[in-house]
């Protein structure tokens, strides 16, 4: 007997196609409410995303296009070729757009398949896979041969529960792989020199790593990286380096208090100055005039 409640179900799903002006020739929903699955072609469309209470699983077929997401769930913008796979999260609204294609749509209950489960698989361990395109051979075949089975037998409880599983444990891994890094090239030449040059005509000023990015063009965070990758420190720590390298010269001047080489040094707080000092030269300013390190 048709149980009432995943009838309705499979209901809103195909009606929420024919609202996208989707007809799918095929779409099967399993006995025991794991999940739903349909293939249609989908003609250009941008818009709302509207939230479903399903992961979706989407795999393209056919036609090469664009694809962009963006709202509740993580971002999502890429290009869309037979065998690529991108998932959308459960109940998450967005705007966005994607390009003529043909795509295989598996709707994954994950609550459902948790009771059947012995290890539940949940929203969070997706956030890593929802925010990229996919273009993986295991993927691509364990969803071809679930469309394939169904378009015969059906979706057999026992076969569709142990593709799904497949799918989402590889998904899932996908929160273990270290981000790729961005490549980072290092300041040099002319521009690093332009660096080198205000920091000098500013040890007893303030200058900010904004205003130095600015004079390089960049913004400041990469110039943070290119600089560092130049000079093994970060902007501020090269420049009270160098601050600290101006105060040995201002130390072997007698007549100058250490108050007054600290104002020369940009610092107001000859408490920090001279602790700033320390941490960097090992001894005190006072201590190192007196032994002659200058």
């Amino acid at each position: 007997m048709t149980n009432p409640a995943l009838q309705q179900e499979h209901e809103r799903f195909n009606s929420r196609m024919l609202k996208l002006g989707i007809s799918p020739n095929i779409s099967i929903a399993d006995r025991h409410g794991i999940g739903m699955l349909a293939h249609a072609n989908f003609d250009a469309s941008e818009g709302d995303f509207s939230p479903a209470p399903y992961l979706m699983l989407n795999l393209c077929t056919a036609h090469i296009g664009r694809i962009k997401r963006v709202g509740d769930g993580p971002d999502l913008e890429g290009v869309l070729r037979p065998g690529t796979v991108a998932i959308a999260l459960p109940n998450t609204a967005a705007r966005g757009y994607w390009s003529k294609t043909q795509m295989l749509g598996i709707a994954v209950n994950l609550g459902s398949l948790s009771a059947l489960s012995e290890n539940a698989i949940t929203t969070d361990s997706m956030l890593a896979a929802a925010s990229t395109l996919h273009n993986d051979p295991l993927l691509t075949s364990v969803m071809t041969a679930l469309w394939r089975d169904a378009d015969v037998h059906g979706l057999s409880c026992a076969f569709f529960e142990q593709g799904i599983n497949v799918l989402l444990r590889r998904l899932s891994s996908y929160r273990n792989q270290p981000a790729k890094q961005p490549l980072i090239y290092p300041l040099k030449g002319a521009r690093l020199q332009q660096v080198m040059d205000l920091m000098e005509s500013r040890l007893g000023e303030d200058v900010r790593v904004s205003e130095l990015a600015a004079l390089v063009g960049q913004d400041p965070r990469t110039f943070t990286r290119s600089f560092s990758a130049a000079t093994g420190f970060a902007p501020y720590a090269y420049f009270t380096l160098r601050r600290m390298e101006f105060a040995k010269q201002l130390l072997s001047h007698e007549l100058l208090t250490i108050t007054e080489i600290a104002l020369r040094t940009g610092y107001a707080n000859p408490s920090k100055f001279s602790a700033a000092f320390k941490r960097i030269c090992g001894v005190s300013p006072s201590a190192w005039r007196l032994t002659g390190n200058n």
